[in-house]
């Protein structure tokens, strides 16, 4: 038993050592500018999500990215039924409120991240598709209701 409660503490030590020493990402922020910069060559997408026509899946908090929403949107014209745009879907990222975060960029621009059961089902999903990990597209709509602007992806219902 004593050599089970060592071995334990060893293991959380250097779990604790590996959390402070990993690498992490901060490099995140929404653009001020009134252009929208194309995406980094670096970050280009390697599956597409096959097109649904659906638009089912909204954004966590699109209210906090109203401002990067309406830059994407800037000098596009938005319809009744709304604007359709290619979204990027990064895993990671950083938000400290989702464990796994899944961050949605459109012309480079963060306008949202995925809910938190939404984001780990969605990495599930990728998972299975063989894409763990990597940076995906999928269709999107932005639309604005009221002065709001929303964004809704074009991908399958998640399953619980």
């Amino acid at each position: 038993m004593r050599e089970l409660f060592t071995t334990l503490f060893i293991f959380a030590a250097a779990f604790m050592l590996w959390r402070t020493v990993r690498p992490r990402h901060h490099g995140y922020q929404i653009a001020s500018s009134q252009r929208v910069q194309a995406s980094d060559p670096g970050d280009q997408a390697s599956y597409k999500w096959p097109s649904l026509g659906l638009f089912q899946l909204g954004a966590a908090d699109s209210s906090r990215y109203q401002g990067a929403l309406k830059l994407v949107a800037d000098g596009t014209p938005i319809s009744t039924s709304g604007t359709h745009v290619l979204a990027q879907l990064y895993t990671g990222g950083n938000i400290a409120e989702i464990w796994q975060p899944v961050e949605i960029r459109v012309y480079g621009q963060r306008v949202g991240f995925l809910s938190g059961g939404d984001a780990s089902r969605f990495q599930r999903r990728l998972a299975y598709e063989g894409h763990a990990g990597q940076t995906t597209i999928c269709d999107a709509l932005i639309t604005l209701s009221s002065g709001h602007y929303d964004i809704r992806l074009d991908l399958k219902e998640f399953r619980h």
